[in-house]
């Protein structure tokens, strides 16, 4: 009986702490109502201006992809280029998605005008953006190609190796191996290209780039490079 009688003591007590302070909790209610409604506000709000972001990049790719009409000429070409480029320079410091297709069409038209200083910033920014998604790979290869093309193979070998390292499925991995031993091998590095040349040939049997780190360790074998 006791206990009954403290636990209704107990209720009464929590009742009257509860009616006391009524106005606090609603107050903490409507509070919590409308950070979720904030919330909920903020993100559609994002989701739009993402759509409305990525849509505007698709319309310059589209823009610049466009079948030429006939008798065009290179001026055509660097217009639609510099227009494209335009277009998408505003998304370049973006986040998420937007900035990485904003920073890969950038680098696609820059490559492709040969301004691989350029386009290798903007690759490193994709890949950056994108680091777990199957877009990332291809740019740190890409900015590898650049890398290569500005003179600077030291940073060429980063690019390649996190291109290659990627854990998901990525057609050119063999490839970026492969260009990593090139670059050794061509350093006089014998030692570190034959070991990049061996995992080639160990990981990716059978493959176009396997059976050439397989002819190329037997040449330094052959020349006595490699012991």
């Amino acid at each position: 009986m006791a206990d009954n009688v403290d636990s209704l003591d107990t209720g009464k007590k929590v009742e009257g702490f509860i009616t006391r302070h009524r106005p606090l909790f609603l107050g903490l209610l409507i509070t919590l109502v409308l950070g979720v409604l904030a919330l909920i506000a903020v993100i559609a709000i994002h989701e739009q201006s993402t759509k409305k972001d990525l849509s505007a990049i698709s319309a310059a790719e589209f823009a610049l992809t466009k079948a030429l009409p006939d008798g065009y000429t290179e001026l055509d070409v660097a217009a639609r280029q510099e227009t494209a480029l335009a277009a998408v320079e505003g998304y370049l410091k973006k986040s998420g998605a937007v900035g990485v297709r904003a920073n890969m069409l950038y680098a696609d038209i820059a490559f492709q005008k040969a301004d691989y200083a350029t386009a290798l910033e903007s690759y490193a920014t994709a890949a950056r953006l994108s680091k777990k998604s199957y877009t990332a790979p291809m740019c740190w290869f890409n900015a590898g190609v650049c890398a290569e093309e500005t003179g600077n193979v030291a940073d060429a070998l980063t690019y390649y190796q996190s291109a290659a390292d990627y854990t998901g499925e990525f057609l050119l991995a063999s490839h970026a191996l492969f260009s990593i031993g090139r670059i050794k091998d061509a350093s006089g590095d014998c030692a570190g290209a034959a070991e990049v040349y061996q995992k080639l040939v160990d990981g990716y049997e059978g493959t176009a780039w396997a059976k050439l780190a397989q002819s190329r360790l037997i040449d330094l074998k052959a020349a006595g490079l490699l012991d």
